[in-house]
Order: structure tokens, then sequence, then C-alpha cells
């Protein structure tokens, strides 16, 4: 029976997450993967009380755990000044079930209730707009505070039949409280395949796949425009990218808004310079925790 070696790192901002994800990948091997989870009190359904701390963690085959093994990925990490790492084995038979443990129902904004898929009917009132996402996944479940912040948004600016863009749509949570919201038409892409294939699963059993048009692409393939809301869900640098190389604004309606997060407090700044710089008005910023997000109105 095959054990699992489990290797987590604590971080504490964007770029250390970055450079820990950077560090955990060089060791995988296979099927082995590295995944992000947001660290919270899993008994409050309060977004807010969710810490800023997150963990990055690597899942290993545990016929290759040796000394040399950790000791060469706690020195790789050292190297780039990030906290040593916790070890811990997992049993097969534990594997399954060990991390739906620690995922409760989640309130976010005034409506929308994220629930997972071994808990049914668990929304209190009956007009919340549940979002079934599972835990474990990569690309995001809705406890991170850039998703919170966005749901927030979708839930103040969506009508029924405005059109929506989600630019990097990863799990594809925004586009499905889009849908969930009433707006149509939807597209949400990604470059990454996974993403597209998770949006894709996601929107099937939430019932919304008819309503989302999901699309492996990057920007630059991207050739509808005049949406009226664009919600941008990345790290801030790619967006500055965006902005410059891929004319980002271009796709939204004249009176349409722009939806941007991804982005640390600390970011606020040089990103509504960057924004502005592109030609955009600033609506809004609103905050959660150390991140922000950032409404915005296209040139007239």
């Amino acid at each position: 029976m095959t054990n699992w070696l489990e290797i987590s790192v604590t971080t504490l901002s964007e770029n250390a997450t970055e450079a820990a994800t950077d560090v955990l990948q060089l060791f995988a091997l296979g099927d082995e993967g590295v995944a992000i989870e947001q660290i919270g009190d899993p008994d409050d359904v309060d977004p807010q009380a969710l810490l800023p701390e997150t963990l990055v963690k690597l899942y290993v085959d545990g016929g290759r755990d040796s000394a040399e093994l950790r000791q060469t990925i706690t020195q790789a990490l050292q190297d780039r000044t990030l906290p040593r790492p916790h070890f811990n084995i997992i049993k097969e038979e534990d594997w399954a079930n060990a991390w739906k443990d620690n995922f409760k129902p989640l309130r976010i904004g005034k409506r929308f209730w994220i629930e997972p898929s071994w808990i049914k009917n668990s929304a209190p009132h009956p007009d919340d707009i549940v979002l079934q996402l599972d835990p474990g996944m990569a690309f995001g479940t809705g406890t991170h505070e850039t998703t919170q912040l966005c749901l927030a948004l979708l839930e103040q600016y969506v009508k029924p039949q405005v059109s929506l863009l989600d630019v990097g749509t990863g799990s594809g949570i925004l586009a499905i409280g889009a849908a969930k919201l009433g707006a149509a038409p939807i597209l949400a892409f990604d470059n990454d395949p996974l993403a597209v294939e998770a949006t894709g699963r996601n929107a099937l059993d939430n019932g919304v796949a008819a309503l989302i048009q999901v699309q492996e692409a990057s920007v630059a393939q991207i050739k509808q425009k005049g949406w009226d809301i664009v919600v941008v869900n990345i790290l801030a640098h790619i967006i500055k990218t965006l902005l410059v190389d891929e004319k980002l604004l271009s796709f939204v309606a004249k009176d349409g808004v722009m939806i941007f997060s991804g982005i640390l407090g600390i970011q606020s700044a040089e990103m509504v310079t960057a924004i502005q710089a592109a030609g955009a008005s600033i609506v809004e910023i609103i905050e959660q925790g150390e991140w922000i997000a950032i409404i915005a109105t296209p040139p007239l």
C-alpha cells in the first residue's frame, strides 16, 4: 500500500508563495504535484476570519522518502530565504478523506455560499446562490481573499444579461458565480489546459455548463471585444503586462467595468498608476486582509 510524503511550507506573502511553489515543483515527478491552501478557521464561515498565511504543499510518493531528499528540499528552500518545511507521512487509506476534514461551507458576500460536493443543501437561506467546489485543486475554491473580493464585486455589478469575460479563469468559480447571477454570454478562458478542464467540470457540476463558453487560449487569441464586465483575478505583474502588451482595456465596453484582483495592498499605488496610464479611471478599491481589488472604467 502506497504512502505519501507531504512537504509543507508556510508563507506570508505572494512573493514567498510563488518562490516556495517554484522550489517544490523542482522535486515533483510524474503525477506528484504542488497544492496551495489558504489557512483559516475551518469552523468559521466568515471570510474575514481567514488568516493571511498560505500553505504550499508537495506530495511525493512515499517510496522516494529519504533523509537525503528531505535535506535537499530543506536546503533549496533556505537558499531562497524561505521557512523550513514540515514533513508528514500520509497513509493511502487516509488520503481520500483527509483533506475533507478541513473544509466546511463558506459564505462570500451576501448571497454566495460555497459548499463541497460531499455536503448537500447546507445553505442557510433559500435565496443563497450555491457554488459547489471541492478543495484540493490548485485553481481556486473561494477560500482565498482575491476570489472572495471578486465574487463580492460580481454580486454588486452583475445584472441579468450582462456579458462577462473571465481572464485566467482557473477553476471557473467567477464565471460560474456570474452565470448564477444571470450574466450572459460568458467567456472563461485560461492558457492552462488543466484549468480549462477544471472549469468545464465545475460548470457542469453547478448546472451552468450551457451558459459558459470555456476556451484554452491566451489573451492575444481572444477576438471578442465589448464585454460589459471583464474580471481579471491573476498576479499583479501579469496584469501590468497585459494592460500594455495586450491592450487589456480594449476588451471592455465603453460603459462597462473591469475588476482587477490578485493584487496585494502594498502593490496598490503601482497598480493604480499602471491602470490609469492605460487610460482607465479608478472607480473603487476594496480590500480584504492583505489583498485588494480595483474597479475601473475604460477610456471614454
